[in-house]
């Protein structure tokens, strides 16, 4: 399994705080506000309790989805991405994975 989190903060200090906690729990980032890590429920729960104490829910908003690994590898990507080379099983359309 994997967790996908996507954010809006608009806070710049907010955000930064949120992103450093994501990293520790062993997410990387793949776009500017956009994390996947290695892990299912547990981690998904986590990340939710980490955003209801840290965002403001009334102006932001953070996405979190679960992935199997079918979902995960069936996942392309154009252009090339923030870790391009830590994102096993993608296919990346434009040169950059091939």
């Amino acid at each position: 399994m994997r967790t996908l989190v996507v954010y809006d903060i608009g806070d710049n200090l907010t955000r930064e705080e949120f992103a450093r906690k994501l990293k520790q729990l062993g997410l990387e980032r793949i776009q500017r506000s956009c994390f996947l890590g290695r892990g299912g429920i547990e981690l998904a729960k986590t990340v939710v309790r980490i955003a209801e104490r840290t965002v403001n829910a009334r102006r932001d908003v953070v996405h979190v989805f679960l992935l199997d690994e079918y979902s995960f590898r069936s996942m392309r990507c154009v252009g090339r991405p923030l870790n391009w080379g830590r994102t096993e099983g993608v296919e990346f359309v434009g040169g950059y994975g091939t």
